[in-house]
């Protein structure tokens, strides 16, 4: 009954989020190919969008998950972000995944992206997109599941237990903003979260392992890393236990902390002078 509450919660607060984006500040001069398959199952939570300039020139990818605590969002609520970093010259695949509860979970989500992924390989150039230069950026538990993707590149014991094939990508940087980064913290409301998002038994279970990122030997694998959160960010904590677990597995990384946008800030106003400013410094950590 609690979970049933949570999922109807979440969809209601979704829809009300939705309605505070001002998608006139959208740049119209950004193509926008809204609602391609990435399965062949006509599923709307395996579609996604594409954002670029269409300069007949080859740009770097972003591709980005939205969040919404495994259970609820969907791409649209990143459009606005999607567009800004269009304008900034990136190719922007702004993708949905297969929401958790009752019958999908996280291990499932984690299969989404890596589909998704493959279809923006083979299909990159078609959107001047260059797949030499790939970034992956994730929105609250879009982070957790932005990780496990990069992880998977360098990792083939990962690969077989996810039953996902080899790859011939990887990726030059992530983003995580406002990231889930300990949804595996020792408190009732995120048992409550697990066992809503993972299948019963998961403790035991490989696939979970993997996601529990200070034990993960392979997370020094990752490419640069870029955490973004603000003061009324209610994961706030969850970055600064991430960029500790980053350090200790000496992967380079930058934590950006300004401003009080809250959890969605920049995903809402990526326009005003602030966050532009961190688009910026993201770029230039970046080198891009």
């Amino acid at each position: 009954m609690i979970s049933h509450f949570m999922k109807k919660f979440s969809e209601k607060t979704y829809l009300k989020d939705l309605d505070r984006i001002d998608l006139s500040k959208c740049d119209s001069n950004i193509q926008t190919v809204k609602d391609l398959s990435y399965i062949n199952d006509n599923s709307i939570e395996h579609k996604l969008d594409v954002h670029y300039k269409n300069n007949h020139v080859s740009k770097p990818i972003i591709i980005n998950i939205h969040g919404g605590g495994f259970i609820a969002g969907y791409k649209e609520m990143d459009s606005l972000f999607a567009n800004y970093l269009a304008q900034r010259g990136f190719v922007v695949f702004n993708l949905n995944y297969r929401l958790a509860y009752p019958t999908i979970n996280v291990f499932d989500q984690i299969e989404d992206i890596s589909n998704a992924v493959k279809w923006i390989v083979s299909n990159a150039e078609n959107y001047e997109a260059n797949i030499d230069e790939m970034y992956i950026a994730g929105h609250s538990a879009g982070g957790v599941l932005a990780v496990a993707e990069a992880l998977l590149c360098h990792d083939e014991k990962m690969r077989d237990d996810f039953n996902l094939d080899e790859r011939n990508y990887t990726y030059n940087g992530i983003f995580l903003d406002c990231g889930a980064m300990h949804f595996y913290i020792n408190n009732i409301a995120y048992w409550g979260m697990r066992n809503m998002v993972f299948p019963k038994g998961y403790k035991k279970m490989a696939k979970y392992h993997y996601l529990i990122f200070e034990n993960n030997p392979k997370l020094s694998s990752l490419a640069k890393t870029i955490l973004l959160t603000n003061e009324k960010d209610e994961l706030r904590e969850m970055t600064y236990h991430f960029k500790k677990v980053l350090d200790e597995h000496h992967v380079e990384n930058q934590l950006i902390d300004v401003g009080s946008d809250g959890h969605l800030g920049i995903i809402f106003k990526p326009y005003t002078d602030q966050n532009q400013k961190v688009l910026d410094a993201i770029q230039a950590f970046f080198e891009i």
